[in-house]
């Protein structure tokens, strides 16, 4: 399985930052909770602007977490949670 991140990304509901995928050359929507981002990666507020600063900031470790829960699901899209960076 070849997993890829592009560069869209954008803030949903429920104060989500999604960020894309390419699973075996398959669109797959991820996504990182605000609480995952203010608990492990010091984000302090809820605008567009702040949420993707801090998916920015600390993408690497983000798409790291996603391409762990990937390789174990199949290539299905994935939602991180607090729990997925303990």
């Amino acid at each position: 399985m070849t997993i890829e991140f592009t560069s869209r990304r954008h803030v949903v509901a429920a104060a989500r930052v999604a960020f894309e995928a390419s699973v075996s050359g398959k669109e797959v929507w991820c996504s990182v909770s605000l609480d995952a981002l203010n608990d492990h990666f010091g984000n302090q507020g809820t605008s567009s602007h702040q949420l993707i600063a801090s998916f920015e900031a600390n993408r690497q470790r983000i798409e790291t977490a996603a391409r762990r829960v990937l390789e174990s699901n199949g290539g299905q899209s994935v939602e991180l949670e607090t729990r997925d960076f303990d």
